[in-house]
C-alpha cells in the first residue's frame, strides 16, 4: 500500500494551528493533562479533547491514564525528531541564515537558545557544548553503527548523573540536530537520564510554559569542569 495517504493525514494533523501548538508544547518531553494543554493553547476543554483524540489516533501523541487523570505526551522520539526537523525547515524559510541568527539573538529568545529541553534531553548551546565536551574528553565514543557509548572513564566521571541500575547499552545515545544551533546534541534514553539528574540536582531549572532551561549558579560550577 502506498504511504502517501498516511503522510497526508499526518501532515493535516500537524498543520492545524492548535494541534501544532500542542505538539510544540509536548516537545519538552514531559506529560501534560488535557486541561493544561487547553490553557496553553487557549481553547476550551471539549475542543482540546477532540484535538488530542486525533493526535493519539494518528500516532503523534500517547495517553497515559493515572488515577483520575489522563496525561499526554509525544508518541516517541521519531515524532519529536520529525517536529524538530519541521521547525528547522520553518526557520530556514525566513530570509536566510542572517535573519535566523538575528531571530535567536532577540532578548526573548536568548534563554531558549542557551538551554532548552528537546523531548526530555538537553538542547541549545549548552546541549551542543555538552556533547562536544564529552567527545573531546573521551567520556563518550562513537560506535561503528552511528550510536555512542560511554567509555570506562566516562562511566566514572558521570556516575553521579547515572540513575541507579541504568544499563548504558544498546541505542541509548545518538545524535539529534539542534534546532537553533544547526549542530548535533545528544538524544536518547541516556541523554534523558542526564537531564533529569541535572534538574533533580538543581543544576538546571525548568521555566514555566516553556522548554527553556535556566542554568543555576550551582549548575554553572558543577558543569564547568565537564565543559572545559
Amino acid at each position: 500500500m502506498s504511504a502517501e495517504p498516511r503522510l497526508a493525514r499526518i501532515a493535516a494533523a500537524i498543520a492545524d494551528p492548535t494541534r501544532a501548538r500542542v505538539l510544540a508544547r509536548l516537545l519538552d518531553g514531559r506529560l501534560h493533562t488535557a486541561g493544561e494543554l487547553a490553557t496553553h493553547a487557549g481553547v476550551g476543554a471539549a475542543t482540546m479533547s477532540a484535538h488530542l483524540k486525533l493526535l493519539v489516533d494518528e500516532g503523534l501523541a500517547r495517553v497515559r491514564p493515572q488515577g483520575r487523570h489522563r496525561y499526554f505526551g509525544l508518541a516517541d522520539g521519531d515524532v519529536a525528531h520529525a517536529l524538530e526537523a519541521l521547525l528547522r525547515v520553518a526557520d530556514g524559510r525566513d530570509a536566510g541564515a542572517a535573519a535566523d541568527l538575528k531571530r535567536w539573538q532577540k532578548p526573548e529568545m536568548r534563554g531558549l537558545r542557551h538551554a532548552r529541553s528537546c523531548y526530555g534531553h538537553l538542547a541549545g548551546e549548552l546541549g551542543v557544548q555538552w556533547r562536544e565536551a564529552l567527545l573531546a574528553k573521551g567520556w563518550v565514543r562513537a560506535s561503528s553503527d552511528g550510536r555512542y557509548e560511554l567509555s570506562d572513564a566516562g562511566r566514572e566521571a558521570l556516575r553521579d548523573l547515572m540513575p541507579e541500575g541504568f544499563a548504558a547499552t544498546g541505542r541509548v545515545l545518538y545524535d539529534c540536530v539542534d534546532w537553533s544551533e544547526r549542530r548535533d546534541h545528544f538524544a536518547g534514553p541516556l541523554a534523558v537520564a542526564w537531564l533529569e539528574a541535572m534538574v533533580a540536582k538543581g543544576w538546571l531549572q525548568r521555566m514555566a510554559e516553556s522548554r527553556e532551561l535556566r542554568l543555576t549558579p550551582p549548575g554553572r560550577l558543577a558543569l564547568e569542569s565537564s565543559l572545559t
